[in-house]
């Protein structure tokens, strides 16, 4: 691992086609691109969230970098490995889980009083706190609690001793620039060090680094002055939903062996090859159908797969998508 010489896009984009050029578990099929860059378009015409809908607002546009901030280093493994009821929050009458549910902790923390835009606060957040703002219906509690504590607390401390608790503060010390938001961050806090060992190789991924700033440009929409720049810098978000649909579209093809063990949903370890082999195969893939492409951005393909991955999962076209790879860990 070599802090000090990444480069974003470049680290990322150079590590997937390395561990491409080696993959043996999977491999991208390039006859069903253009097809699906037709179905990305169409998805995204149909319109996405509002904003306040994924990201509460304080009506402060500090509060809110902030609450970002903390949301981002918890933003990790929502699912359930077993047939037991996945995560999921009631809030306001309606029923959500994963990167919705996150958002929705939050929006119920706030509403009770508790101030999860302040760093003071989050840098001493106890476990207990951390439950009852976590906790699901049925008393489902998320996954991973103490590692997302953890996260959020590292990411506090940072903010406190470097940057007066202002996340703002940190972005103008990166220009508001997207790739420097998502070098300085990886150098800064460890939780962000997406990436693996892979034939003597040191492989980054950095999707939550990468997904920080791109989720802050989103403020924009409530406080137009605000830009993150260089948003088109940035790689996709290689997670768990990405390679789950572009399977499903016959995109990416896994070897029997791996098929297999992703369908009877058995664990793929967190910086296996297969696991890290399925997230490159994940970015070159993104690149192509970007190249197909050239006037759509990186980040309305990711955009356009990800709501793909999350339509009526029990109705219409995807309902037998096929599992997404289990990985536990803190990286997506």
């Amino acid at each position: 691992m070599q802090l000090n010489h990444i480069s974003i896009p470049t680290s990322v984009r150079e590590s997937a086609q390395f561990v491409y050029e080696h993959s043996q578990r999977v491999s991208i099929n390039d006859n069903v691109l253009k097809d699906l860059v037709v179905l990305i378009e169409k998805r995204l015409a149909a319109g996405i969230d509002t904003v306040e809908t994924a990201f509460g607002t304080t009506n402060s546009l500090e509060k809110d970098c902030n609450i970002v901030f903390f949301e981002t280093a918890c933003n990790f493994y929502f699912w359930a490995q077993d047939d037991t009821e996945r995560w999921k929050i009631d809030y306001d009458g309606e029923m959500t889980g994963g990167w919705y549910g996150l958002a929705a902790a939050f929006k119920r923390a706030l509403a009770s009083g508790r101030p999860m835009y302040d760093a003071r606060y989050m840098a001493n957040l106890t476990m207990n706190e951390a439950s009852e703002v976590f906790i699901g219906t049925h008393n489902i509690q998320i996954p991973l609690l103490e590692r997302r504590v953890g996260n959020i607390i590292e990411a506090a401390r940072f903010l406190n001793e470097k940057h007066d608790g202002s996340c703002y503060e940190f972005l103008r010390s990166c220009n508001f620039s997207a790739p420097r938001i998502a070098k300085a961050i990886t150098h800064e806090l460890a939780s962000y060090r997406d990436g693996a060992w892979y034939k003597d190789t040191w492989i980054w991924i950095l999707k939550r680094a990468q997904i920080l700033p791109s989720d802050l440009a989103q403020l924009s929409a409530n406080y137009p002055d605000f830009q993150i720049t260089d948003l088109d810098d940035l790689t996709i978000f290689a997670d768990y939903r990405l390679p789950q649909v572009l399977r499903h579209y016959g995109a990416l093809t896994y070897s029997d062996e791996l098929a297999a063990r992703i369908d009877n949903r058995q664990i793929i370890p967190s910086g296996s090859p297969e696991e890290i082999e399925i997230r490159a195969a994940t970015l070159i893939a993104c690149n192509r159908l970007q190249a197909l492409r050239p006037d759509m951005k990186l980040s309305n393909i990711d955009l356009g797969l990800w709501l793909l991955s999350q339509d009526n999962r029990e109705e219409g076209d995807i309902a037998d998508m096929k599992p997404h790879h289990l990985t536990p860990g803190y990286f997506y």
